[in-house]
């Protein structure tokens, strides 16, 4: 198989031929048809601009422009008909046009399953198979991989967490620009570096404590797969924070533990259940950082619109009980509210207010009298909180 570097280097391309190609592609009727929240012009020329970023060949990078103009199996308009690649081909060039066409009668389940297998084998290389040689695979991969990564800031939660694990096992194949890409957007190997805002407080009895607020703390790729957790169908509406709220609850989903101030570990809980493995994954980031010596003692989530706010509560009366707040939606704008209040020992005045970022955790004891606020008439979200309580002896 051709190395990586000799496939995707790049060739003397004409710049006139691919000025040309862009040319007759946004003169064409329906370029400007819809795509993925953006139209089908923006998003091809996205793919292209990936393609020729990471330093790909010029024919890869054509093929990039065009790769969906015959329609795919899940974009079904047609800029050019099947009996029209004569057309394309003296616009882009034969090698282009024959790596577009591929593309677009991809069967994206079966080739993804059979890079799985190749990249499962002790030599980890693409092979031949079909008409399909390991040359072809590789174009392949690096144009899937622009077609995905143009389309990430527009899709759902849900969609974005798709092929994590393939664009991990695929990093050694891709050009070092896109490798970096793939690095920079998923994080799989970056050691996490928090910036961190430290706020003492003083609770009942005039203890000192801190409420800790924590970003660029959880790898993206794990935001990611918690933030598709939260789009599922895994919300059930009635919840309240205290038992002062005797209207307008919120969504609640429980993952694992009790409702008591417990001491024992509802680990297992979540071992049993493979829905939650990211969730595991988040409790074990916390431990293995900020919380040493904790044991999970219950773990659910939250979900609050319009209307529906947690009323002022402590998450425990005992020392040693310790709450994690992980902001899991994947978008909040500053007009939506949503932040979490924290109270003074009376109660009765705001001491700090924590926006809802995505990807934000706030770290805190649980005697702390603290409150969801709903967001805001404006917001379209939900405002989604993973929560882990956690239990350390005091004497430990």
């Amino acid at each position: 198989m051709a190395s990586v570097l000799e496939r995707n280097t790049p060739s003397l391309g004409s710049d006139d031929q691919e000025r040309a190609a862009l040319d007759f592609l946004v003169n064409r009727p329906g370029s400007d048809v819809r795509h993925s929240n953006a139209t089908l012009i923006q998003h091809l020329q996205g793919v292209y601009g990936k393609l020729k970023a990471w330093q790909c060949r010029s024919a890869l990078a054509l093929a990039g422009l065009y790769h969906s103009v015959y329609g795919t199996e899940s974009f079904h308009s047609q800029l050019f008909a099947a009996d029209e690649r004569d057309t394309v081909r003296a616009v882009i060039g034969v090698e282009a046009e024959r790596l577009a066409h591929f593309f677009c009668m991809l069967n994206v389940r079966g080739f993804l399953v059979e890079i799985d297998a190749d990249l499962a084998t002790p030599e980890r290389q693409l092979r031949h198979s079909g008409r399909m040689t390991a040359a072809d695979k590789l174009d392949l991969l690096h144009l899937f991989l622009a077609n995905w990564l143009e389309q990430l800031p527009r899709l759902r939660a849900i969609q974005r967490a798709q092929h994590l694990s393939l664009f991990r096992g695929i990093m050694p194949l891709l050009t070092p620009l896109a490798r970096a890409e793939v690095e920079a957007t998923f994080g799989f190997d970056q050691p996490p570096r928090p910036r961190r805002e430290t706020s003492a407080l003083t609770v009942a009895g005039g203890a000192e404590t801190a409420v800790e607020v924590l970003d660029d703390f959880i790898p993206p790729h794990l935001q990611q797969r918690l933030a598709a957790l939260t789009e599922r169908n895994i919300w059930r509406y009635g919840w309240k924070a205290s038992p002062t709220q005797d209207r307008h609850y919120f969504w609640h989903s429980h993952f694992a533990g009790d409702n008591e101030d417990g001491e024992a570990s509802c680990e297992g809980e979540l071992l049993e259940r493979p829905l939650m493995e990211p969730v595991l994954a988040l409790w074990h980031f916390i431990r293995d950082t900020i919380a040493t010596g904790h044991v999970p003692v219950r773990v659910y989530a939250n979900g609050h619109t319009y209307g529906g706010d947690g009323h002022q509560h402590k998450d425990s009366e005992r020392a040693g009980h310790y709450t994690a707040l992980y902001y899991a939606h994947p978008d909040w704008e500053a007009n939506w509210g949503g932040e979490t209040l924290f109270f003074d020992a009376a109660g009765r005045d705001v001491v700090k207010a924590v926006h809802p970022r995505p990807g934000r955790l706030v770290f805190f004891p649980g005697v702390i009298p603290h409150a969801a606020r709903s967001p805001s008439r404006d917001c379209p979200a939900l405002r989604a909180v993973i929560v882990v309580k956690t239990f350390c002896s005091p004497r430990a």
